[in-house]
Formats: structure tokens, C-alpha cells, sequence
């Protein structure tokens, strides 16, 4: 790829066989390639695993960097989906004509620049296409309203295994907050009846004005690289476990997409700091305390900033049903599942008059026992 370590645009490493002079690509849940003719295998030396600390990246200087030298390098290849807007790396040995987010045929070489960022992880594939094939057929059975053919395995999806690019953030954060302590408390009212009176209990209440402190350090906050459309559903997923996660290695990618990286640092450390203050904003509200609160205001500083870009393991698949795609990804680490499938109307509607008709029976059994 064109942003690989300590590689130019132009290089890339021996896809091919020593043996036969085949393709290799990499066996997921190993740490192997195998040839693609004669089925040999040839270890992948691991570089180190784990969070990778030591391959964070001081954000303010890299952004500056960026800034002043203007560093950007044109890619090679990249197919651009017109349908979707997906944007996919293709080094020297992949040919695609199909969209591996959407399906579509329409889809176009371009040449794209992108920030010069040096991947500093990979989190291998775990999960093989076969375990993916039997996950979708568990995880569609769950689904109540999916039509009985689907459940049955009588249709089959189409998949495809993509690297997304991803930022993880480290930053110290210090942030003020004011606000309004609300705590309610309760007085007793004789309200007149046609019956003649009750007491009702009316609930008030006693705002107290509170600040403080907040303190969170946070550690790998995990954020998506690109404007993939299935974004919804990757953020659903993307529970990834760090600990096996290996020092960049190209040839974890043989064989795979990798979807090229569209969110420059700076928008990304912008969405970074969304999902801080969100945690922030809960952190401050579980301080105030109280039944209630009202105009909570905060400010916080970020001290201590360092990313890492990585990249994660996605299938992405599609089911064409009625002349219509649904789409689901699938972490190919863990094989987690989530996305849109199709809806049989015929169990809605059975569904619907199965509860009409037990509300129908109940009014009926109540009406009798009153009248009975």
C-alpha cells in the first residue's frame, strides 16, 4: 500500500511463491501465508503485539508536520464505487470490477493523495470466510421477521474481507463544569372527589447550584479512518481486542481490500473529542448528583495527546433480495454481526393479527368475569 512504513509509493513486498511463483495470500487466524497454486505455507515473523504504546505518535507535531511540510503522496491505484462513494486501495495484484462494500459494478481507477501516516498495528483476520458464512446463518435465524427462505440457507450472501483504517487516541483531559442540582422532594394535598376526598402526593423540586472537577484520561479511543457508508454499523461492531494486535506487517494484507483512509488526523482527533465530551458529559452528570440536573456547562483542556493509526479486520456483505441490498458487517476478529436484513411482510402482518386477536380474547374473558 502507498502509505505503508518506511516504504516508497512504488514498493511493495513479494506476493508471489518461492516455490511456484503463485500468489500468496494471508490464512486468517494464523500467522501464515499459503500459496494460492501449490499450498505452501511461509510463517509471518511477528514484529511485537499488543496496544503498541510504544508506536504512539505526539498529535500536535505530527498535525504540524503535515501542515508545514505539506505531505501527502499520490496512490497508485484506487477504485472509487460511484454508487456507494467507497474508496479502496488495490496494490499491484488485485483486480476488482465490483464495489466490496455495495456490490456495484460501477466502479473507477482514480489516483488520490493522502496525509503521509505511518500504520503502526494490524489486527490480523481471525475469523475465515466459512465461520462467517455460519455466524450470518445464526445471527439471521435470531431475527424474528426475516423471510423463511433466508433463515433456511436457501439465499447466500456475498462477502468480502476489508482492512479499515482506524486512529486510536491517548489524551489527559481536565475539564470545569457548573450546573444545577435538582432533588426532589414531596408534599401531601387533599384533593375534593365525587366519592368525596384523597390525598395525592405532588412531588417538588430544590435546585442547588454545584461545580467541580473532572479528571479522564483516556486510552485508545478507537475512531473509524474513513467515510465508509457502513459506518453505522462498523461503530456497532468494532470491539476489537488490542492485545493481539500486531506491528504493521504488510503481508497480513495478502489477499484482502484495504479501504484507503478519507478523515485527515485532524477531523478524526475532532471526532475523538465528540465521544470525550460525551463520557465527559456523563462523568460530570454522575458528579452533580441528585434526582435531576439542568445547564450543565463544562470546558476541558486535552494535555498529553498521542494516535496511532491501525488497521482492523471487516467483512462486508450484502444479500440481494427483491431486487433490493441489505447490507451487514461482520468483525473479523471476533465475528460479530450487525446490519440491515429484509423483512417478510407476511410475518409482520401474522404477527399483528396474532396480537389483536389475544387482546380480542382478553377483553372478551374480562367482559364475561364482570358480567358473569
Amino acid at each position: 500500500m502507498a502509505y505503508v512504513n518506511d516504504m516508497k509509493a512504488e514498493e511493495y513486498i513479494d506476493s508471489k511463491c518461492p516455490n511456484c511463483g503463485s500468489t500468496l495470500v494471508f490464512v486468517a487466524g494464523s500467522r501464515q501465508t499459503q500459496c494460492l497454486s501449490c499450498d505452501s505455507t511461509f510463517d509471518i515473523e511477528s514484529l511485537g503485539t499488543g496496544k503498541l504504546d510504544h508506536l504512539e505518535t505526539n498529535y500536535a507535531e505530527t498535525v504540524s508536520k503535515l501542515v508545514n511540510q505539506n505531505q501527502k503522496v499520490a496512490l497508485q491505484r484506487v477504485i472509487h464505487c460511484e454508487d456507494c462513494g467507497g474508496l479502496i486501495n488495490l496494490n499491484p495484484h488485485t483486480i476488482s470490477t465490483e464495489c466490496p462494500f455495495c456490490g456495484s459494478k460501477r466502479v473507477v481507477e482514480e489516483n488520490k493523495e493522502e496525509e503521509i501516516i505511518n500504520i503502526a498495528g494490524i489486527i490480523p483476520f481471525v475469523i475465515t470466510e466459512k465461520e462467517v458464512k455460519e455466524n450470518y446463518k445464526k445471527w439471521i435465524k435470531r431475527k424474528m421477521f426475516a423471510p423463511s427462505k433466508l433463515k433456511k440457507g436457501k439465499m447466500s450472501p456475498k462477502y468480502s474481507g476489508v482492512y479499515i483504517p482506524f486512529y486510536t487516541f491517548d489524551s489527559e483531559t481536565f475539564s470545569k463544569y457548573t450546573a444545577w442540582r435538582g432533588d426532589y422532594y414531596y408534599t401531601y394535598r387533599t384533593v375534593k372527589t365525587k366519592n368525596g376526598t384523597r390525598t395525592e402526593r405532588v412531588r417538588h423540586t430544590r435546585w442547588t447550584f454545584r461545580s467541580g472537577n473532572i479528571n479522564i484520561n483516556f486510552d485508545d479511543l478507537l475512531i473509524v479512518g474513513t467515510n465508509n457508508p457502513l459506518n453505522n454499523y462498523i461503530r456497532k461492531i468494532d470491539d476489537f481486542n488490542f492485545t493481539t494486535m500486531e506491528v504493521y506487517q504488510e503481508q497480513f494484507m495478502l489477499g484482502y481490500y484495504a479501504e484507503k483512509p478519507s478523515i485527515s488526523l485532524e477531523n478524526g482527533f475532532s471526532n475523538a473529542k465528540e465521544e470525550m465530551k460525551r463520557q465527559i458529559r456523563n462523568a460530570c452528570v454522575r458528579d452533580i448528583g441528585g434526582d435531576t440536573y439542568r445547564d450543565l456547562k463544562f470546558t476541558t483542556q486535552y494535555s498529553n495527546v498521542t494516535f496511532k493509526q491501525i488497521m482492523a479486520p471487516i467483512y462486508n456483505g450484502y444479500l440481494s433480495y427483491n431486487n433490493k441490498k441489505f447490507n451487514f458487517v461482520c468483525n473479523g476478529q471476533t465475528g460479530k454481526f450487525s446490519g440491515k436484513y429484509p423483512i417478510s411482510p407476511i410475518k409482520i402482518v401474522l404477527f399483528v393479527l396474532s396480537i389483536l386477536i389475544v387482546v380480542i380474547l382478553l377483553i372478551i374473558l374480562i367482559y364475561n368475569f364482570y358480567n358473569s
